[in-house]
């Protein structure tokens, strides 16, 4: 093979390569979610004040045979942002409505999971180093708040 057509062909593959990874990415649409949060809570390393709030499923609606996924929450003004990866996790049943819950652990309040409505499937957020690490004896709370879907995302 001659050596000029070598990198023609590289060419050729690496696009074919890039082509067909968009289109399998097109496949999964991402799921935003707005939802009214009445209470301060932290997502990763950053600590978020009560308000509006866009949960974006960044690598779209997960499956229950995926592990993980990114979600994106940011404020409705696009001042506070935070990126975050994910673990799946799933239900018995898929819930009725989109979901945010959030977990009470004394005085600090986590980003737990996002529920896409009809999905078992949902995002389990990480909590943060630190996080469950204070007193056992602490109660732990598990807070809801009803999400809406955001047509075309953001």
């Amino acid at each position: 093979m001659n050596r000029k057509a070598r990198p023609l062909i590289a060419l050729v593959v690496a696009l074919f390569g890039i082509a067909t990874s968009y289109a399998v990415a097109q496949t999964h649409r991402k799921v935003t979610l707005q939802a009214s949060v009445p209470f301060a809570f932290e997502v990763g390393n950053r600590t978020f004040p009560a308000g509006s709030y866009i949960f974006e499923m960044a690598t779209g609606s997960p499956m229950v045979t995926d592990k993980s996924a990114v979600l994106v929450v940011r404020n409705s003004e696009r001042k506070l942002y935070a990126a975050v990866a994910t673990d799946i996790t799933a239900m018995d049943a898929a819930p009725a409505a989109h979901k945010v819950q959030f977990v009470r652990e004394g005085n600090r309040v986590y980003l737990a999971k996002v529920w896409h409505q009809g999905n078992a499937a949902g995002l389990n957020v990480r909590a943060a180093s630190g996080a469950g690490t204070e007193l056992e004896s602490q109660e732990i709370d598990v807070l809801s708040v009803n999400a809406v879907p955001v047509l075309g995302g953001m």
